[in-house]
């Protein structure tokens, strides 16, 4: 049985080394203290430098489009410009531009061949973003996407094991058919290094976290047409 195609999601255990992940991590938080991202983020307007955007007011850069296609790293502050979902998270687009080598760490190739040989379809990567979510205790509410056929890749950065610690959540088969009952909502609790495939057709949300930290690696493919 295909659980990517009938239920609308896969999880895998175990697919990057901790070894990997420890140094994706590291570089992160090298990165973070070395620019003083902190006092960035802190700031009432956009701060711009030579190596990275951090977009706190979502004026100029307001879309993910825009975002996905800016020559440097973009640091999307959440908790910024009157949001009021994912306060306390940040949305990290062109990662490739963070970390040079990420591809080489988490082989997309391997992602597609995974993708192909699940759904009988060819896909390509439409952009990575890191999300970290420091002590999220507002998230988005389950939703779908409803523009192009899109899988999402999850890599974990860090175990998640507890209901507080904000696993992902998937309502089974939702791509498919949005009538459901509660018993088809699933809650996903891993370990670094753990990967979760899933289409974002169907209804899912990221939940809320109290007194935690965690990073996610995220893979956007969509359908190769």
């Amino acid at each position: 049985m295909n659980d990517l195609i009938n239920k609308g999601y896969v999880f895998l255990k175990s697919v990057i080394s901790l070894e990997k992940i420890d140094q994706i991590n590291n570089d992160i938080n090298k990165f973070f203290i070395n620019n003083n991202i902190q006092a960035h983020l802190n700031k009432r307007e956009d701060s711009i430098t030579e190596h990275f955007y951090v977009n706190n007011t979502f004026n100029q850069l307001n879309s993910f489009v825009k975002q996905q296609h800016y020559y440097l790293p973009v640091i999307d502050n959440r908790s910024s410009h009157d949001r009021i979902i994912d306060k306390g998270m940040i949305d990290i687009f062109n990662v490739h531009r963070l970390i040079p080598y990420i591809n080489e760490l988490i082989d997309v190739n391997i992602l597609l061949d995974i993708l192909n040989k699940l759904t009988q379809k060819e896909w390509k990567l439409q952009r990575i973003n890191l999300h970290i979510y420091n002590n999220v205790n507002n998230t988005n509410n389950y939703h779908y996407d409803n523009f192009e056929e899109t899988i999402k890749c999850t890599v974990y950065l860090h175990d998640i094991k507890e209901l507080n610690e904000g696993p992902l959540s998937f309502i089974e088969g939702t791509h498919k058919n949005k009538h459901f009952s509660n018993k088809q909502i699933k809650h996903f609790y891993g370990n670094a290094g753990d990967i979760f495939l899933s289409y974002q057709q169907g209804f899912h949300r990221k939940l809320p976290q109290k007194n935690s930290i965690n990073y996610i690696l995220v893979f956007n493919f969509i359908n190769k047409k």
